[in-house]
């Protein structure tokens, strides 16, 4: 399979945008894809890292001046969309046949998608701003911010599947390792990592540490890491010079020991973020672009990290009094605790298999388990799964959780399948209900998935699953009329059907293997 990613780095817009498609990009490979990049070679690209890495790199060259002055992130783009449209067409007619066309990139919206989209069979985009239209077939937001359910409604399509939230985070493979051994921090702090990405135009870096050197904690080890794109390398060094408990460090490929072995961590409220959440890392933020805001507000509500405002308002003696603060009292555990509850190291994962799962994909099927509640609740909530439901209405967090631990515990009246990947990345849920002489039936596909023809395998696996104890038992499903999709999906398995009026069809089968 064949997938092209558009992304780009520089100065302006930073690093974490092709860090984290590369990423994505290593999970594919690992998968049997093809994967190659366009990138525009603005001043601080990540062209050599990307091919160091293996990857085919379409580069496209810079067109300094060409931004619009409607749009401020046209010169992020480096071009006008339209002429970083035809210059994309044209790398993509190179590339074969493209199966996924990935963009991640703030400076691109519908209008460049529409262009684009008849040279990729699919096309996927990552954005964290939910402030412009897009055209696409997928769509991952992997922040944690308020409203999340409906920040793109009227933004995409009713047929654009949407994977939201940092359970989809696509993080490097060693975090999820590194997760393995951490423990949730409590007690004195004596280690700190202050680390605010691939630039940092502000300096928030040599702030904080001369906050920290003005508290004059020898005890404390504080290491500092200094991106590829940071041009405050050499201030940085000085600043620290013979100063035994600090450690500057550059290029380095993850921050995850760094973030392993520290107890907290002074950073920006952008991608990094997850990453922390993940290895259960308590921090202090700063918000160096306006896009970081809802996250930082979201996570300080959550308290998963203390925001201490905008890199433009944010001084030394805010890094010192928020520091001095922390380092007085000892780090109570369950900060690190919900931390670590948020991110779980596998969304790049989940987004691999979004991308390669097809009809021929190995499934399995498994009872339903407590950790599955907020992902049922994320399925049914779903706008199509909504729609083509009989009662339309949103269901609220409290009225499933009381709804899900009835039905959890009463295996003689409710049967709950998760269908998954083999290497666990859920696809789908059947659910059975015991009324009287018969099981009712109700599935659902993530997502994601929708579009692959899916539903058939997921039902019949879980039917196959519920006849090893109910063999010969009445299955009935009651499907809308306007429901072409699941019509088709219980015709395929043989049920026998029974329209009720124009809006209900009843279906019936006995429960044994097809």
């Amino acid at each position: 399979m064949q997938v092209v990613i558009r992304a780009d780095a520089s100065r302006a817009i930073g690093t974490g945008h092709v860090m984290r498609c590369l990423t994505l990009a290593t999970a594919l490979r690992e998968r049997g894809a093809e994967v190659t990049f366009i990138s525009r070679m603005h001043e601080a690209h990540l062209g050599a890292l990307i091919g160091g890495q293996g990857f085919g790199l379409r580069r496209l060259p810079p067109r300094a001046g060409s931004g619009s002055p409607d749009s401020p992130t046209d010169g992020w783009l480096g071009a006008t969309w339209d002429a970083d449209a035809e210059e994309t067409i044209d790398a993509l007619r190179r590339s074969g046949d493209v199966a996924w066309l990935v963009v991640d990139h703030y400076a691109i919206d519908h209008r460049w998608e529409e262009r684009v989209r008849p040279f990729a069979q699919r096309l996927f985009v990552i954005d964290d701003l939910a402030n412009r239209a897009h055209d696409c077939d997928l769509l991952l937001d992997q922040n944690l911010v308020a409203s999340m359910g409906t920040r793109y409604d009227g933004l995409v399509s009713r047929s654009c599947a949407l994977m939201l939230g940092p359970a989809y985070a696509m993080l490097q493979p060693d975090f999820r390792e590194m997760r393995r051994e951490v423990r949730a921090r409590s007690g004195s702090i004596r280690s700190i990592l202050i680390s605010f990405g691939g630039a940092d135009a502000d300096n928030l870096t040599g702030r904080a540490l001369a906050a920290f050197l003005g508290l004059h904690r020898a005890d404390v080890h504080v290491d500092v890491v200094v991106g590829t794109a940071n041009p405050w390398g050499p201030s940085l060094r000085e600043q620290s010079a013979g100063c035994s408990n600090v450690t500057i460090h550059t290029a380095l490929p993850t921050l995850a020991p760094l973030m392993s072995k520290a107890d907290l961590a002074i950073g920006a409220a952008g991608s990094t973020t997850w990453e922390r959440l993940c290895l259960g890392l308590p921090a202090l933020v700063v918000t160096q672009a306006d896009n970081q805001r809802p996250i930082a507000e979201a996570i300080s509500d959550h308290r998963l990290a203390r925001w201490l405002g905008d890199a433009s308002t944010v001084t030394e003696e805010d890094f010192a009094a928020a520091m001095r603060a922390l380092l007085e009292q000892d780090l109570a555990p369950d900060w690190s605790r919900r931390c670590l509850a948020v991110v779980d190291g596998r969304g790049v994962d989940r987004v691999a298999a979004a991308l390669l799962l097809t009809r021929e994909t190995a499934l399995r099927v498994r009872p339903v388990t407590e950790s599955d509640e907020a992902l049922l609740l994320e399925w049914a909530n779903d706008r199509l799964t909504r729609q083509n439901a009989f009662s339309s209405a949103p269901i609220s967090a409290s009225e499933h959780q009381e709804w899900f631990r009835r039905r959890l515990g009463d295996s003689d009246g409710c049967r709950i399948y998760i269908a998954e990947t083999l290497d666990g990345v859920p696809v789908g849920q059947v659910r059975f209900d015991h009324r009287l002489a018969d099981w009712r039936i109700s599935y659902a596909l993530a997502p994601q998935f929708r579009g692959q023809r899916l539903g058939r395998r997921l039902l019949d696996l879980g039917i196959r699953e519920l006849a090893r104890a109910e063999e010969g038992a009445t299955l009935v499903a009651e499907v809308k009329g306007s429901n072409e999709a699941s019509r088709r999906v219980f015709d395929s398995l043989g049920f026998t059907s029974t329209r009720i009026d124009e809006d209900v069809i009843v279906y019936r089968r006995s429960a044994s293997p097809t």
